[in-house]
């Protein structure tokens, strides 16, 4: 295993980094986190060899994984513990399309929905969250590039009227789907012992949910409509579920600010 050389290429607010990052740090596999700001991540990604711009993005001595799930599989492989394994004990099948849903529904609307809220009327709530743990040099020039970057990330984000309200909806339908998921008492979405089906669900909706060891998230001001929105869904069972999940699997966080 070569975690010693490791480097997690994030944006450090992402969800989908945050899924990567918890499962490095679940299998306790050391790693540099180094951010990259938006727009420019794209011809950093390419210096790399990547194939887009998608992060996270981890680099070894031997091999460059980009992806939330394929870093999560590298983790898998790379772990000393058996005990720790992420692979999930009950059904496979239900186990991948939990996962499916959501990275495929629940991460790209959580994401819209907050840009939604933000990006169109307040801009200058998004920058410090953005650029954040991101060289000198990159938010300089990050931040003169920021009035195009914006226009690109609400057009590649579909941010239009009425994108918010869509968004919600669809969040809504998945947490209930969550909740009667949730129903029976049980303590894992499947089987009987956390694994990355729980990990996925739980970090790509940590941004709503904003569990208190999720310094980073907290910390971010919201404007009263998305605070409004947040309110309102945290006292869904699928969120307080998610508070479990980070109260017993993700009590100490590395780099959360």
């Amino acid at each position: 295993m070569t975690g010693e050389s490791a480097k997690l290429i994030t944006f450090r607010v992402s969800h989908y980094c945050e899924k990567a990052r918890w499962a490095l740090d679940w299998h306790g596999i050391p790693y540099e986190e180094i951010s990259w700001a938006p727009g420019l991540h794209r011809v950093a990604a390419k210096s790399r060899g990547a194939r887009g711009s998608t992060v996270p993005i981890l680099l070894d001595a031997t091999e460059l994984v980009q992806g939330s799930n394929a870093i999560v599989d590298w983790a898998e492989r790379n772990c000393s513990d058996d005990a720790r394994s992420l692979v999930p004990s009950g059904d496979a099948a239900g186990a991948e399309q939990i996962v499916r849903r959501a990275d495929s529904v629940i991460g790209p609307h959580v994401r819209r929905l907050a840009y939604a809220e933000i990006l169109p009327a307040h801009p200058e709530m998004a920058k410090p969250a953005l650029f954040l743990g991101t060289s000198p040099t990159q938010r300089f020039v990050g931040k003169l590039m920021w009035p195009v970057t914006r226009r690109l990330m609400m057009a590649a984000y579909d941010i239009r009227p009425g994108a918010a309200a869509d968004s919600l909806s669809r969040l809504e339908a998945e947490l209930d789907w969550l909740d009667h998921l949730l129903a029976d008492g049980r303590r894992y979405l499947v089987g009987d012992r956390f694994s990355r089906v729980d990990l996925a669900v739980a970090s790509l909706l940590s941004p709503l949910a904003r569990p208190e060891q999720m310094v980073l998230y907290r910390a971010l001001p919201a404007p009263s409509g998305l605070a409004a929105i947040m309110a309102r869904l945290k006292v869904r069972p699928a969120m307080r579920w998610v508070e479990q999940q980070y109260r017993t699997h993700r009590p100490q966080m590395r780099g959360a600010l």
